[in-house]
C-alpha cells in the first residue's frame, strides 16, 4: 500500500472512531446530475422546470443544456461518436429513426408499462413517430402539424363562408382569391424549399411515399403522382407565388396587407399572429384543416420526444424526470411558457386550447396526422421532393421525369437500408 493511501485509510479510521458517520458513496464520488439536452427556447424553459423537479426530488439533480436547432444535429452525432450523449435528449421526431438506426436509444416499453404515463392519451401520429419495430423509443413531449391559416374577411368577400375541405373546393376558392379578380394578388403563400405542405399532400394518398419496407421510392404510384400534380397546379394556375423562402421577408405584414389569403403553417404562429397582426384584424383570421382529395385531409405528424440513450448510466432517474415532464399539469404549464402543444390529449382541457376555435382546429388536425417515412434518410428525400417540385413548376422538367428521378434518388440513398434488411432477412 502506498504511503498516501495508507494515510488516507488511517484518517478514515480516525474519523470513524470519533463517531462521525461517513457515506461510502460520498467518499468515492460526488453525486452526478442528470444531463439533459434540449433545443431552442424549449431548452431554456426546461431549466426552470428542472429546478421545480429538484425541489421535489433532491436526490436527482438535473443539468439542462439548451442547444441551438442549427447546431443540434451535428452535436448529437458527435456526442454519440464520442460516447458522450447525455442521459436525456429531446429529439425531433424525424430524427428518432436516425438515432434508432445507430442503436443509440433505449427502448422504453417496459418502463412505460410500469409508469403513470398512458400512451393511449398520445396523439396517434406522435405515438407512431416514436414506435419502430414495436419498440417505443421516446415519450412524445410536444407536437406540431401544419394546417391552413386564412383571412376570414377575404374569403367572405369572395363569396365563401369557410375554407373548403376538398382539393376541388379549395381550387374554386383560390381561383376567386387570385390574379385579376384580386388585383394580381395570390390566394396562397407556399414558398419553395418548405417541404412540409408537399409531404402532407403526399401523406393523404392511399399509397405510402416509400415502399418495400421503406427501401424504395413510390413516387410514380397514382396517389403520390396526384399529390405532386395537385401541388404543382397551385403554382401553375397562379394561385401561389413562385417564391423561395428567402424572398418572403415578412409573412405577417404580407398577410395583414392581404397579399395572400391562405398560408400553410404550424402552431407557433397562433401566438405570433396575435402578437404581430393589427388589432383590427384579430377577428378576421382563422384556422382550418388541410383540404384533402375527398374531404378534410391528413397532415404530417411533427414534434419533439424525450429519449434516453442506451449509454446513460442513470436510466431509471432519467425516466423519472421524463414522467414528471409528461404529467398533464406539467404539459399544460409548459404550453403556457412556450406555446408548444401538449402531446398528451388529457392536458388540452387544462390549457384553454379547447375553448379557442383557432387552437381547437389543431387538436382536430392532430387527430388526422401520419408520420413521414421512418428512415434516417428522410430529410434528404423530403428536400429532394420539393426541389423536384420546383423544377416541374419552373418548366425545367416534366412531372413524370421528376418522379422517375425521385425514385432513382431514393433507390440510391436507401441502398444501405436495403442491404441491412437483406442481412436480417426482411427485404
Amino acid at each position: 500500500m502506498s504511503t498516501d493511501r495508507r494515510r488516507f485509510g488511517l484518517a478514515l479510521a480516525g474519523v470513524a472512531l470519533s463517531g462521525v458517520a461517513i457515506s461510502p458513496v460520498a467518499c468515492v464520488k460526488k453525486r452526478q446530475p442528470l444531463r439533459v439536452w434540449a433545443m431552442g427556447l424549449e431548452g431554456e424553459a426546461l431549466s426552470a422546470i428542472a429546478g421545480d423537479f429538484e425541489a421535489q426530488n433532491p436526490a436527482i439533480p438535473v443539468r439542462v443544456q439548451a442547444l441551438p436547432w442549427s447546431a443540434a444535429h451535428e452535436k448529437l452525432l458527435t456526442a454519440f461518436a464520442a460516447d458522450n450523449l447525455p442521459d436525456i435528449i429531446a429529439l425531433g421526431n424525424t430524427w428518432v429513426p436516425e438515432f434508432a438506426a445507430l442503436g443509440a436509444l433505449e427502448p422504453l416499453n417496459g418502463r412505460l408499462s410500469r409508469s403513470g404515463i398512458e400512451p393511449a392519451r398520445w396523439f396517434d401520429g406522435a405515438r407512431r413517430s416514436v414506435t419502430l419495430d414495436g419498440q417505443v423509443l421516446g415519450v412524445p413531449w410536444y407536437v406540431d402539424t401544419r394546417l391552413l391559416f386564412y383571412r376570414k374577411d377575404l374569403l367572405r368577400k369572395a363569396g365563401f363562408d369557410m375554407p373548403a375541405q376538398t382539393w376541388a373546393g379549395w381550387d374554386a376558392q383560390l381561383a376567386a382569391l387570385s390574379g385579376a379578380r384580386r388585383g394580381g394578388k395570390y390566394g396562397l403563400l407556399m414558398p419553395f424549399a418548405e417541404y412540409e405542405p408537399l409531404v402532407a399532400f403526399c401523406l393523404q394518398a392511399r399509397e405510402p411515399i416509400l415502399i418495400d419496407s421503406d427501401t424504395r421510392g413510390g413516387f410514380r404510384q397514382l396517389g403520390i403522382r396526384a399529390a405532386f400534380a395537385y401541388a404543382a397546379s397551385l403554382y401553375q394556375k397562379g394561385y401561389a407565388a413562385r417564391l423561395t423562402h428567402s424572398e418572403v421577408t415578412d409573412v405577417y405584414s404580407s398577410f395583414a396587407r392581404g397579399d395572400f389569403a391562405f398560408v400553410i403553417t404550424g402552431p407557433w404562429n397562433l401566438a405570433e399572429f396575435v402578437r404581430r397582426l393589427p388589432a383590427g384584424l384579430q377577428d378576421q383570421w382563422g384556422t382550418a384543416p388541410l383540404p384533402g382529395p375527398k374531404g378534410a385531409g391528413i397532415s404530417s405528424a411533427g414534434g419533439v420526444s424525450l429519449c434516453i440513450p442506451k449509454a446513460s448510466k442513470s436510466k431509471d432517474k432519467a425516466f423519472r424526470f421524463i414522467e414528471y415532464l409528461c404529467e398533464p399539469k406539467q404539459q399544460a404549464d409548459f404550453y403556457r411558457t412556450t406555446s408548444d402543444l401538449p402531446a398528451d390529449q388529457s392536458a388540452w382541457p387544462l390549457t384553454g386550447l379547447m375553448q379557442d376555435s383557432r387552437s381547437r382546429t389543431f387538436f382536430d388536425q392532430l387527430n388526422r396526422t401520419r408520420p413521414p417515412p421512418q428512415v434516417p434518410e428522410w430529410e434528404r428525400i423530403a428536400n429532394e421532393m420539393v426541389a423536384a417540385l420546383e423544377r416541374v413548376v419552373r418548366g425545367i422538367t416534366t412531372l413524370d421525369a421528376a418522379l422517375k428521378g425521385l425514385d432513382e434518388f431514393a433507390w440510391t440513398i436507401l441502398a444501405k437500408r436495403r442491404a441491412m434488411l437483406e442481412l436480417k432477412g426482411v427485404a
